[in-house]
C-alpha cells in the first residue's frame, strides 16, 4: 500500500465532488430550479444518500477495516490490539450514521429538553457531543503511546473531523434559529450552502488525512517485518 498514492486519489475525489457541489449549486441558484434537479441533488453536500454521502460513508468503512487490519499487526506499536478493535468499531458505526443518517432521528428524541435552539437547533449534537468527550477522554492514555508523527496525525485529523461534523453544524444550527428559516429552503440559501460545503469538505478531509495515517503505519509494519 502506498500511503500518498492513496492521500492523492481521495483528495483527488474529494476537490472533485466539491466543484461538482458548487456547479450544482449554481447552476440550481442561478436558474432559478426546483431542489429535485436531478444534477443539484446527486452531488450537493446537504442531500443523502447521493454521491457525496456515499463516499463519505465510504471513507469512513475504509478507515474501520484499516483500523481493524492495524488490530491483527499490532508488533511494532506497544498498544493493545483492544484499542484499534474499538476505534474499527467506532468508525464502522460512523460509516452507517453517515449514510442511514442515524443522528438525524436521534435528536428528536432530545426534544424534552427545555431548550434546543441557539447551538443545539440540531439536538444530536448533545448526545454526539458527550460520546465524544467520553470516548476521548477513555482513548487519552493508549494514544499518548502512540509515534510522535502518528499522534500529531490523529489529533489533526481528528479535530478538523470533530470541527466540521459538530463544531460547524452547531453554527449552522445557530444561523437557522436566528434567521427563523423554514427546513426545506435552508439548504439553496447561499450563506447556509457555504456552511454546509465547509463542514462537509472538513468531515471528508479530516477522515482522509486519517486513513492516509493508518496506511502509513501498515507500510511501516510491512516494512519492520522485511527487515
Amino acid at each position: 500500500m502506498n500511503s500518498k498514492k492513496y492521500l492523492y486519489i481521495l483528495v483527488g475525489i474529494i476537490v472533485t465532488l466539491l466543484v461538482l457541489n458548487i456547479t450544482s449549486y449554481w447552476n440550481l441558484y442561478n436558474n432559478q430550479l426546483d431542489q429535485n434537479d436531478f444534477f443539484f441533488k446527486k452531488f450537493n453536500f446537504d442531500n443523502e444518500k447521493n454521491v457525496p454521502s456515499i463516499f463519505s460513508s465510504f471513507l469512513l468503512f475504509f478507515a474501520s477495516a484499516l483500523l481493524l487490519k492495524i488490530a491483527f499487526n499490532n508488533s511494532f506499536i506497544n498498544i493493545k490490539k483492544t484499542f484499534w478493535t474499538s476505534l474499527s468499531i467506532l468508525f464502522l458505526f460512523l460509516s452507517l450514521d453517515e449514510l442511514l443518517r442515524i443522528h438525524e432521528k436521534i435528536g428528536p428524541q432530545f426534544s424534552f429538553l427545555e431548550n434546543t435552539s441557539g447551538i443545539f437547533h440540531y439536538a444530536w449534537v448533545i448526545p454526539y457531543g458527550i460520546i465524544t468527550t467520553v470516548i476521548g477522554l477513555l482513548y487519552l492514555k493508549p494514544i499518548f503511546k502512540l509515534p510522535r508523527r502518528t499522534l500529531f496525525m490523529f489529533i489533526s485529523s481528528g479535530t478538523i473531523f470533530i470541527a466540521g461534523a459538530i463544531g460547524l453544524e452547531m453554527i449552522s444550527g445557530w444561523y437557522i434559529g436566528q434567521n427563523e428559516y423554514a427546513q426545506q429552503e435552508i439548504r439553496i440559501i447561499p450563506r447556509f450552502f457555504i456552511l454546509y460545503t465547509i463542514e462537509e469538505f472538513m468531515e471528508m478531509l479530516g477522515i482522509t488525512l486519517f486513513i492516509y495515517e493508518l496506511i502509513r503505519i501498515l507500510e511501516i509494519h510491512k516494512t519492520s517485518l522485511q527487515k
